[in-house]
């Protein structure tokens, strides 16, 4: 009956966060991490289960490492400031967008049944997306027709298991059911709509996929994590024209993580990830001209008393957008390439735990090339983003 109790305050929890969220992450279409614990971490932790949202996201094998049994309720707010500047016959022009404060829930849940090996989990948060919007602006050619609006916002629902084959060694399965929204305005040009084409409201498509996970620690106390998800494959995204229906097939990329973690020295915990992006297969992406990446995470925990722990973070990402592609992703300037964390958690309680985070998306630009014609050959566009990100949360063991 507890358990039964506990399962359905987090599903109902989970579901009423998914209603209001906006999507709107701007540090690129993957977050770097999920939950207030994992940012602070840079979104290592593949090999270091701290807590129940970055443990569920990031490897399901790990989860049979947490402690206890418990339950985490998270909220991110995510400023991001996007600039769009050209410069076309020699004359430049810049102009500041204003996508606004956006909101990305969290939930994350797990439960060790009791004299088994087995432990049950379920995540719940935003995953991907971001949003630009970008006022007309007759002095800037490219905003001189009328405004740019794009927004995407991806949920996920990971319910999970995982096996403790021996002490030291767990492996974990979750299958994963993702919502997204997309919208553009306008569609084009772009690989939807060669040209441009007012755009509309999308309602939610659905899609799925897979992740597994192996969690191993040594006993000179290093821990080793893998996880591999597969791509999220979505019915084909339905746009809403003045000539009719518009189809285009965009799935979400597999993504390898490789993560290692030291706990030896005491009150410390250091954690290293590294990750692939597999871009270049997946549909939608392919056509948008993104390549595969590799991005890094570090992170380090100090533990400075029984009520306070303290984190810092850094991740760094290759850029999937080439400059001879700037101009396709007009709408949708996801570049980064670091992002810089802070974070702590008090014990108000003995099983109850409060976090926080800061995030800053360090100042970024891509430049390229305008289509000639109607452009010179000299003419060029450069997109300029910085984020800021503040995350909280609440852990109740149990």
């Amino acid at each position: 009956m507890r358990l039964f109790k506990v399962s359905f305050h987090v599903v109902i929890f989970g579901w009423l966060c998914t209603i209001p969220a906006s999507g709107a992450f701007g540090q690129g279409i993957t977050v770097a991490g999920v939950g207030p614990v994992n940012r602070s971490m840079g979104g290592a932790g593949t090999a270091a289960p701290l807590e129940a949202i970055g443990a569920l996201h990031w490897n399901p094998g790990s989860i049979s490492a947490l402690p206890t049994s418990e339950v985490t309720f998270g909220a991110e707010l995510f400023l991001a400031d996007v600039e769009l500047a050209t410069t076309v016959g020699g004359v430049s022009n810049s102009t500041s967008g204003e996508a606004g404060v956006a909101p990305i829930p969290t939930v994350g849940w797990v439960h060790h049944v009791e004299n088994t090996p087995v432990t049950i989990g379920l995540g719940i948060y935003g995953i991907a997306g971001f949003r630009n919007n970008m006022p007309a602006d007759p002095n800037n050619p490219l905003l001189a027709t009328g405004p740019i609006f794009a927004d995407a916002e991806i949920m996920q629902i990971a319910p999970t298991i995982s096996f403790a084959l021996t002490e030291r060694l767990s492996i974990g399965i979750a299958p994963t059911i993702s919502a997204a929204r997309i919208m553009f305005d306008p569609l084009g040009p772009s690989p939807i709509t060669p040209t441009a084409t007012p755009g509309s409201g999308n309602r939610v498509h659905w899609g799925g996929g897979v992740q597994l996970g192996l969690y191993y620690i040594t006993e000179r106390n290093w821990h080793f994590g893998f996880s591999i998800k597969s791509p999220q494959w979505f019915e084909d995204f339905r746009f809403f024209t003045p000539s009719g229906v518009t189809t285009f097939d965009l799935d979400y990329p597999m993504i390898l993580s490789l993560g290692m973690a030291y706990s030896g020295i005491e009150d410390w915990v250091f954690a290293v990830d590294v990750r692939y992006f597999d871009y270049d297969n997946t549909d939608g992406f392919s056509q948008f001209g993104w390549s595969n990446i590799v991005t890094a995470a570090v992170g380090a925990q100090y533990r400075l008393n029984d009520c306070w722990y303290l984190r810092l973070g850094y991740s760094f990402n290759q850029n999937p957008i080439h400059e001879d592609d700037a101009f396709t992703n007009l709408s949708d300037p996801l570049i980064q390439d670091h992002n810089v964390a802070a974070g702590a958690s008090y014990s108000i309680a003995a099983n109850v735990d409060i976090s926080l985070a800061y995030i800053y998306l360090v100042n970024n630009s891509r430049s390229g090339p305008l289509p000639s014609p109607p452009f010179g050959a000299n003419d060029r566009l450069t997109h300029t983003i910085n984020a800021h990100s503040v995350a909280a949360g609440v852990t109740v063991r149990y």
